[in-house]
């Protein structure tokens, strides 16, 4: 039967991010589906598109309650439904790794494999734990979203960052950080996709997410490398492989490695996707 690719899209996104990738599995004969968690695909609030500052950091959160349980048994009722018409080959990238790993500890006998592509995958530690390791001290992605955060996320419980800045140093570090060699007009359009609030997954115990030896360790897992990434560094990628596989020794990480940033996949998506449709046939 033919399998369909469930794709969980990464922190401050939504399904829509997914958009080039499913257009080039499409011309080459593959089904997909991504998925919005819940909180995500809301939309912007006025105060956002026009650049009200004040109100825009004063407004509630879609996604200020949001726990790490609500996401994954978004996407296990959703790899349910999918399952009757065929086998499911799950996807997460960035964040969605925590997504992926938690539905795979839970139902793991309706995957067909799990793909990490740059994902989160922790095995030891909790998720946030593994920023503060020396694996992560290279990336630049903190840096530059510190120059748009507009509220205290301790405070709130959740982070909110407006990814539309008029700030041009500001613009340039997170196009360094997430572009992934995209071209400025390009970038635009990414962070026209971007939603400003996100979990405040560091601290909030119901996104500590960790591979399970005896369920997760059962279903056939994949990591596709991103070599230039700069968010991600990929010393960081590196060590969640080489604690998974520590974990499950019968049954490794299946690595393969493609070209580029965080997010350069996702606006020249042939090489990942030649990777990914390698695992449908």
């Amino acid at each position: 039967m033919i399998p369909t690719y469930v794709l969980v899209h990464p922190s401050g996104s939504n399904s829509r991010v997914w958009a080039t990738v499913q257009r080039e599995m499409a011309f080459r004969g593959h089904r997909t589906l991504a998925v919005d968690l819940p909180g995500r695909g809301t939309g912007f609030t006025r105060a956002y598109q026009t650049q009200d500052l004040a109100a825009f950091a004063a407004e509630p959160s879609p996604i200020a309650h949001v726990t790490g349980r609500q996401w994954v048994g978004h996407v296990v009722d959703t790899v349910r439904r999918i399952r009757d018409h065929g086998p499911v080959i799950l996807v997460g990238h960035s964040l969605g790794g925590l997504m992926i790993t938690g539905v795979a500890n839970e139902i793991p006998g309706l995957l067909a494999r799990v793909v990490y592509i740059a994902a989160q995958c922790p095995v030891t530690l909790a998720p946030g734990d593994y920023i503060a390791e020396p694996e992560w001290a290279s990336s630049t992605l903190f840096p530059a979203t510190a120059k748009i955060t507009m509220t205290d996320p301790a405070e709130r419980r959740y982070i909110r960052l407006n990814w539309r800045t008029n700030d041009p140093a500001a613009f340039d570090a997170l196009r360094d950080a997430l572009g992934g060699g995209a071209s400025p007009d390009t970038f635009v359009a990414a962070l026209n996709g971007f939603e400003p609030d996100e979990v405040w997954w560091q601290t909030n115990p119901t996104f500590d997410i960790r591979v399970g030896k005896d369920s997760w360790g059962r279903v056939p897992h994949s990591f596709i490398r991103l070599t230039e990434d700069k968010n991600m560094p990929p010393a960081a990628q590196e060590r969640y492989i080489q604690e998974a596989d520590a974990l499950t020794p019968h049954n490794p990480f299946d690595v393969h490695f493609a070209s580029g940033g965080h997010g350069t996949f996702l606006h020249r998506p042939a090489e990942v996707v030649d990777i990914l449709s390698g695992f449908g046939e």
